[in-house]
């Protein structure tokens, strides 16, 4: 799975990059980071009983809570253009599509795209990006939290901007240009 860095790269390639004095000031891209972050929020349940990996790679990593959070925020936020919930929609989605393109060491291997219709996981077989390491399951909160300020971690979070930060950097020039133009 990709790093948070990864995520984010990919969220604002969707969404667009906020201004710098937009960032913390306007609710918009707090939410695009939200729900850029989102799918991984299923680390919390395995936290508050000392298994942070426990429930990782659940159905919050489905296209089924993809649709849940987004019509929950819809729901929310009622001020939210189609637009809008459309770019939510799709950084959720992208979140666990990417994280079909990386590496996982573990089983099960991937995400279960399909639940609950389907309870198999889907990986790419070619993998774009390595796996962000953050312990093992079982592993206490100590052995994630050093597996995270890893070395490995280092250079998973460079492949990410290698392979996301083009992306991104294209998809601001074609905003800019349609802006321009």
């Amino acid at each position: 799975m990709p790093s948070p860095v990864g995520h984010v790269l990919l969220a604002f390639a969707i969404s667009g990059v906020p201004g710098p004095r937009e960032v913390f000031t306007r609710w918009w891209p707090v939410l695009v980071l939200f729900a850029a972050i989102a799918p991984d929020l299923d680390f919390l349940p395995g936290i508050l009983i000392g298994d942070p990996n426990r429930f990782h790679h659940g159905p919050s990593h489905s296209i089924a809570a993809a649709v849940v959070f987004t019509m929950v925020l819809a729901l929310i936020f009622r001020s939210l253009s189609k637009v809008r919930v459309f770019v939510i929609f799709a950084v959720y989605l992208g979140h666990v599509l990417v994280d079909t393109l990386a590496a996982d060491p573990g089983a099960p291997y991937g995400a279960p795209l399909l639940w609950p219709f389907d309870d198999h996981y889907t990986i790419a077989p070619v993998t774009l990006f390595s796996n962000f390491g953050h312990g093992a399951q079982g592993a206490g909160l100590g052995s994630v939290i050093r597996d995270i300020f890893s070395v490995h971690n280092l250079w998973a979070v460079a492949i990410e901007v290698a392979i996301l930060g083009p992306l991104l950097w294209l998809t601001e020039r074609y905003r800019r240009r349609r802006r321009s133009s």
